[in-house]
């Protein structure tokens, strides 16, 4: 009888153990996670290209601050702050890697294109690094607009090539759906004329 008691025991301390742990996790008055997609623009429509340029391959890194799944604002006294509770469905190089990829070899002017960090001789490197993708604060640290910077390096026919991208876009409203929109809007326009300037850059420089 008195093992039983103490078998009785040690499971209603374990059952009060798990409840516990449980209503920690399931707490309400935490707000639900909410993640963001940013889209692939849409790439203009050509005919396929006769002569299309050498495999591109693209690699994507981003500044410390700027590598997670975080939506961010950046203040007046520098300080880089989360907005609560919105991400973005990876870290932000995996997001702009996969997109840049994607819009890339939509714009049918290279004859494939792949993430990677290294590339054969006879194809083009693409070395990205965002150094700003965040919203920018006002007076009374309202969110007024979004920032998008990218520091690039393409190698092409044996040589290094320096790309810098600026982007910038006010937000319709202060609402979370009009700060992603104001992302969404500096993305498109910073991917917008990458085909054509990546390729004029070898162009230049002569094709291997």
């Amino acid at each position: 009888m008195h093992t039983q008691r103490k078998t009785a025991l040690w499971v209603a301390v374990m059952v009060t153990c798990l409840l516990t742990a449980c209503g920690s996790l399931l707490e309400s008055g935490k707000p639900a996670r909410q993640v963001y997609l940013l889209q692939t623009p849409t790439a203009p429509t050509h005919a396929p290209a006769e002569n299309p340029a050498p495999t591109l391959v693209v690699a994507v890194t981003a500044v410390p601050g700027m590598d997670s799944d975080l939506v961010q604002a950046l203040g007046n006294d520098a300080q880089l702050s989360p907005v609560a509770n919105a991400h973005w469905p990876d870290n932000l190089p995996e997001v702009f890697a996969s997109i840049a990829r994607h819009y890339l070899s939509d714009s049918g002017k290279f004859t494939s294109v792949r993430q990677g960090t290294i590339a054969r001789p006879d194809q083009w490197l693409l070395e990205i690094e965002i150094t700003a993708f965040h919203g920018t604060m006002g007076a009374g640290s309202s969110i007024t607009g979004v920032v998008l910077e990218l520091q690039g390096m393409l190698n092409c026919n044996k040589e290094n090539h320096d790309l810098s991208i600026k982007q910038q876009a006010g937000t319709s409203g202060d609402s979370l759906s009009a700060l992603v929109a104001a992302h969404q809007q500096v993305l498109d326009a910073a991917l917008r004329d990458l085909p054509d300037q990546v390729i004029q850059v070898c162009a230049e420089n002569g094709r291997s």
